[in-house]
């Protein structure tokens, strides 16, 4: 899924749902219309605003620049192409700044010589991001609310589960992270919450034995 030092862009449809469509997603030119969606759930989800600062939008928009050859981004769509709900998926190369690091003032050095073993490789997720209020006034998209949510994991955290020594890390909205441990994913914390984008998030990091049970809860997800 997510590859090292890609020269093109793409879009590619995963699969075609009765209600709605999961693609990847490496296109620059998609970048502004996925962080503005993220922004706008965040805000209004959080704190009932219909505005967001332009400046977060701008930092956030460079940030996926800098990072774009090394993430893919999974996309829900329903059938009039608005998005649903996105996640994005970024293999580090321990030397980006991550917004862990700069924001919640976690030593990333620190934590991988820590563990008991040396990770193979490490992801950030972030941008993950599910229009409630959408899913809540479409019926059908209400019938699949659960199967969007666990298909936006799956993807995200697929490229994680392929390798037993691999990590990834995350900001975690604290309402959600209180809910993980009932899809089968057990993430660590790795400081305070602060509030962050409009909601109190804590800085996780999870492994592989964290996150098996989800993918074993769920192997056939993908033929749903």
């Amino acid at each position: 899924m997510v590859q090292k030092n890609k020269t093109t862009n793409m879009k590619n449809l995963i699969r075609a749902y009765n209600d709605f469509s999961l693609w990847e997603i490496n296109e620059k030119n998609e970048l502004k219309q996925i962080n503005q969606f993220v922004l706008k759930v965040y805000y209004y989800h959080h704190l009932r605003q219909e505005v967001y600062p332009k400046k977060e939008l701008l930092k956030m928009i460079q940030e996926d620049v800098n990072s774009l050859s090394n993430s893919s981004y999974y996309v829900a769509f329903d059938n009039e192409k608005h998005i649903v709900g996105t996640v994005k998926t970024q293999k580090w190369n321990q030397i980006t700044s991550l917004t862990i690091e700069k924001d919640f003032g976690v030593n990333l050095k620190m934590l991988i010589q820590s563990l008991p073993f040396k990770p193979k490789e490490i992801y950030h997720i972030g941008r993950f991001a599910i229009d409630q209020d959408m899913v809540r006034k479409n019926t059908n998209l209400h019938q699949n609310r659960l199967t969007i949510l666990k298909l936006l994991i799956y993807y995200a955290l697929i490229a994680v589960y392929k390798e037993k020594s691999n990590i990834f890390l995350c900001e975690c909205d604290y309402k959600l992270f209180s809910k993980l441990n009932f899809l089968g994913i057990y993430p660590q914390k790795l400081g305070v919450p602060i509030m962050y984008l409009g909601s109190k998030t804590i800085p996780v990091f999870c492994d592989y034995s964290g996150i098996k049970d989800f993918f074993n809860q769920n192997k056939n997800l993908i033929y749903v």
